[in-house]
């Protein structure tokens, strides 16, 4: 098992391994048994320690098992540490404080810095590397622009508002919430642990923020008494759009193009053959809308060329790139770590480019016996430019249109057929850049009053500085209009919180007694500007705004400059008892305030408590060798929302605005209510955690029922108030379902070291009451399906016709009409639950084999549907308002052609057609254009080989580690879109750019 080798006489030397993966293990503690004597392990995991005769060693590391062995042993091999998979004594961060794992009784999910490295996440934010890790945790990214931050969920969707089921985000004690901060400003290579906190027990601490779950983010910090290690990691690599969705060909186009044309002339002919009541106007309408077709027919005139702009705007090598190097150390009263990192991609599809550098420095200081203070600062500065997402021009424009876009001879862009924009010129209107710098700060002191009695002051504060600059040349498509046009946007926001609190611990014999007691202030400033300008001459090297001729509508100042401020403070409590950590009982609560609310609302209490019992400690299963740890555990809080409620949604303001060029003020567009207040959840949970065959086998189960109250949404009302809306609390939504985990390693020493780490949510999500039947979710989407919430559904439904297929005879589609009444309006609409799905979860595989270590993640999410709106509005065979016929996708070419033919795809036809005589008829939103988006994805692959040690010893360097990855590796489903994870959260897929495949090589230096 172990292996040592002494030198000199009291000198011995040594190795220390994990004996799963064979890797080192580096800060691993070396203590002589009975004496003060330690050292730790460096990068290689080597030590060297003076020892005196037959002593005794005693090697321990956070997350392995303690290793005993005599100094006296002279092995063959290095130590072998094997992994505690369920460590009670590990501290777990919680709000305001940490606790041991083994008294824990709150449903809180833990990913460790192991799984956050650079080749197993090969993504720009942490949300993205959390995918797949966590039980009950829905991660998706739903647009592949780069940089674009992911969507977290916990344990289902809290709010009829699709922009409020994000969680609350808390980085090293910053409250992260609302506009202050985008995820995208923390490196995912430091941070140390990300814990999430699911149930409300748990969340409770946070009141009124803590509803939709909470995510802890805790940063790296130095070792005390270690010496300086500098590592470095970096990768290079490129992205492309592994996508199979295509356009018609010119073949194709022409034929959808005529046949549509025609068969409008056949049915028109069959009108004229039996006019019966038709109008001489009316017959008239007819023979004209026959002539304009004939000549449309006659005018097609279709170059010998085919282009898939789809394909065409692919970047099928686009670069990404990233670096990381940081150092860290300590003495014996402080520690110190300091990174740089260096994170960049360009666009798989369309053009752009996305650079986040950061910059962070943590420095603790052991003042004396009784004061610790620590400082942090980290500095990111992000940057996208040259964004343009041409996918809906490259979906439309007609496959003969040359490979290079047409010039005037004035340098403006032309057209080759109507106002057609060219996908190549659409994509020169780039010139923008979006520039943020954020600065995360804190500064905290710890104070041990007495043995058992501690108090923590922290001042945590967020500066976010965005400026935003667009320029449309008027030589461009979109700029033509006004001469060219800037537009500059900035923010300045500020917020930060100052918690103070004390901390009490104590065990009288057997009963284990913890408090924590506090108050927290929290502060949030958010101010807007900007402006735009008209009018600029025709040249090249415009650079700025100087040039302009004069400034843009004042109808838009109001909208660009604005000033938002909300103050709150609580008051919070909690405290823990335990007995032999084997009876354990926890509560918290707090009162918390918001400026958002009028003085009667302004305030509400967050109780929780929970319970557990740790079977395994007990007299009857002390003695079965086989099981580790059975530990039951339940609880049940009440925590808040309000993410939805506007910083001045219970008030009713005049808004500023000018009239006839002078300032004016008008009646706000949303009316104020002063009687809203809190979203309330209630969550009981009850759950099990077991670990067994000495920990190589663990498992845990929850299962949650949580109902939230007073949802808040913005109601329509009557003009009569001189406004369209109203926030107000509508009603109640619940979720309930079940968390499950399961990991199995293999034994320590085996020559093939595996572990097999799987996790899943099953959730269920409904709507139990509202004021109004449905209520509005997500934007509006022209011409689209309606994005609502309705009572007795699940969140996110669209209300649309409901589909029975194509008729064989006519090639038209069938819809229910429901109400029989012959008409087909919007009283035949069904709602369709098509946003959430009702199952998610994820499979991690480790593999080693001696210096080779393989990594895979697959992620599965089932049960949610896709709305493809695009595969609706190119069914419209119709000329658009450039004049043209949008191309169409290449399975519309499979579409019905004759009576008897039995196809998905209704006919091609232009004008009004079908049972309900209208133009848009065969594209109406209705269920044929809802789809299965069910999947799995091999999210990521990647293998390691660590260099031997004697490679480097004259290099001086104490590791190497060069590895290889894959993002995005294939995907199993029957969706027939881009990418059944890159969709809106409405469920409604537009525009959105598919998520990139990433192949990458690194290496991984340790000095």
């Amino acid at each position: 098992m172990s292996g040592l080798s002494a030198y000199a006489q009291q000198v011995l030397k040594g190795t220390v391994k994990d004996a799963t993966s064979r890797q080192p293990v580096p800060g691993a503690t070396v203590k002589v048994v009975g004496t003060a004597k330690g050292v730790t392990t460096n990068d290689k995991g080597e030590f060297e320690i003076n020892v005196p005769a037959n002593a005794q060693l005693q090697i321990s590391s956070m997350g392995f098992e303690n290793v005993m062995i005599a100094a006296t042993l002279i092995p063959a091999g290095p130590v072998m540490m094997k992994v505690r998979m369920v460590d009670v004594k590990e501290a777990v961060v919680i709000g305001y404080g940490t606790q041991q794992k083994g008294n824990l009784t709150n449903s809180i999910s833990t990913v460790k810095s192991t799984e956050l490295t650079a080749e197993k996440n090969i993504a720009s934010d942490f949300g993205k590397a959390l995918q797949g890790r966590v039980p009950g945790v829905y991660i998706a990214s739903r647009e592949g622009t780069p940089g674009n931050a992911a969507s977290i969920m916990i344990r289902g969707a809290q709010s009829v508002s699709a922009s409020a089921t994000n969680p609350l985000i808390v980085i090293d004690g910053l409250v992260v919430d609302g506009n202050t901060i985008s995820i995208n400003s923390i490196n995912p290579q430091d941070i140390e642990s990300v814990e999430v906190l699911k149930d409300a027990a748990s969340a409770a601490i946070y009141g009124a923020r803590g509803s939709t779950g909470v995510i802890i983010i805790t940063t790296k910090k130095g070792r005390a008494n270690s010496k300086p290690t500098l590592n470095v990691n970096m990768y290079t690599g490129m992205n492309n759009v592994p996508t199979s969705r295509h356009m018609m060909n010119t073949a194709e186009y022409t034929s959808a193009f005529n046949d549509s044309r025609n068969n409008r002339i056949s049915d028109i002919d069959n009108k004229l053959a039996s006019p019966g009541n038709l109008t001489i106007g009316q017959i008239k309408q007819l023979n004209d809308e026959k002539t304009m077709l004939k000549n449309q027919l006659a005018g097609l005139n279709m170059a010998d060329r085919s282009i898939d702009w789809l394909d065409r705007i692919k970047h099928k090598n686009a670069p990404v790139n990233n670096l990381q190097a940081s150092m860290s150390g300590g003495g014996d009263k402080n520690n110190y770590y300091i990174s740089l990192g260096r994170y960049a991609e360009t666009a798989s599809m369309g053009t752009g480019k996305y650079e986040r550098i950061t910059g962070r420095l943590d420095v603790t200081q052991q003042v004396n016996n009784w004061l610790k203070v620590n400082g942090n600062i980290n500095i990111t500065q992000g940057v996208n430019k040259d964004m343009s997402n041409p996918i809906a021009t490259a979906m439309t424009a007609r496959p003969d249109t040359p490979e290079d876009p047409v010039f005037l001879p004035d340098g403006t862009l032309g057209y080759y057929i109507g106002i057609q924009q060219h996908p190549l010129g659409a994509m020169m209107d780039n010139k923008n850049k979006n520039k943020t710098s954020i600065y995360l700060g804190s500064l905290s002191a710890d104070l041990q009053l007495i043995k058992e009695l501690s108090f923590r002051s922290s001042f945590n504060a967020t500066k976010y500085n965005g400026l935003s600059t667009s320029f449309l040349p008027p030589t461009g498509y979109q700029g033509a209009f006004n001469n060219g046009m800037f537009k500059t946007q900035g923010t300045d926001n500020f917020s930060y919180n100052f918690d103070n609190y004390f901390t009490y611990n104590k065990r009288v014999s057997k009963l284990g007694i913890n408090a924590t007691l506090g108050y927290t202030y929290y502060s949030n400033e958010l101010n807007s500007f900007g402006y735009e300008l008209y009018g600029f001459p025709k040249i090249d090297n415009i650079t700025g705004g100087g040039a302009a001729a004069t400034y843009g509508s004042t109808a838009n100042i109001g909208n660009m400059n604005t000033n938002n401020k909300e103050i709150s403070d609580a008051y919070f409590f909690r405290t823990g008892l335990d007995w032999e950590g084997k009876y354990l009982l926890n509560a918290s609560i707090r009162r918390d305030g918001s400026s958002k609310l009028v003085k009667d609302n302004r305030y509400s209490w967050f109780p929780s408590v929970s319970a557990g019992w740790d079977m395994s400690r007990e007299n009857f299963l002390s003695n079965v060798k086989i099981v580790n740890q059975l530990k039951l555990r339940t609880s049940y809080g009440m925590s808040g929302n309000m993410r939805p409620l506007g910083y001045f949604d219970s008030r009713n303001l005049m808004k500023a605005t000018s009239y006839m060029g002078n300032q004016a003020l008008m009646l706000n567009t949303l009316v104020g209510n002063p009687n809203i207040r809190w979203e309330r959840t209630k969550q009981l949970d009850a759950g099990v955690d077991v670990a067994l065959l000495n920990n190589r086998l663990t498992f845990t189960a929850d299962y949650y029922n949580k109902i939230t109250d007073g949802l808040m949404t913005n109601n329509d009302v009557s003009w009569i108030y001189g406004a369209g809306t109203m926030p107000d609390n509508i009603g109640s939504i619940r979720n309930y379902g079940i968390d499950l985990q399961l990991a199995v390693s293999s034994r320590q020493g085996t020559t093939i070291g595996w572990r097999v780490s799987t996790n899943m949510n099953i959730n269920r999500n409904k709507i139990l009451s509202m004021k109004d039947s449905t209520a509005v979710f997500g934007a509006l989407v022209f011409g689209g399906p309606q994005s609502r919430s309705k009572v007795g559904q699940p969140v996110g439904s669209v209300m649309v016709f409901e589909s029975q297929g194509v008729d064989p005879q006519t090639g038209d589609m069938i819809y229910t009409d429901r109400n029989k009444d012959g008409r087909w309006d919007s009283n035949d609409y069904i709602s369709v639950p098509i946003a959430l799905p009702t199952f998610t979860g994820g499979t991690t595989l480790t593999l080693s084999y001696k210096r080779f270590t393989l990594d895979a993640l697959f992620t599965y999410v089932v049960g949610n549907k896709v709305y493809d709106y695009y595969e609706q509005t190119l069914r419209n065979y119709s000329l658009d308002y450039t004049s043209v016929m949008p191309d169409k996708f290449d399975n519309l070419a499979n579409r019905w052609k004759k009576p008897g033919d039995v196809s998905e795809v209704p006919r091609a036809i232009t004008g009004v057609h079908g049972a309900g005589q209208t133009a848009d008829w065969n594209s109406k939103p209705s269920t044929q254009f809802i789809t299965d988006a069910s999947y799995m994805r091999l999210r990521n692959i990647s293998l390691a080989y660590v260099v031997p040690a004697a490679v480097l010893q004259k290099a001086k360097i104490n590791q190497v580690r060069v590895y290889a990855s894959m993002e995005n590796v294939f995907t199993i489903t029957q969706y027939k879109g881009f990418d059944p994870e890159a969709v809106s959260n409405t469920g409604i897929v537009s525009t959105n750019l598919p998520n990139p495949r990433a192949a990458v090589i690194g290496i991984d230096l340790t000095f």
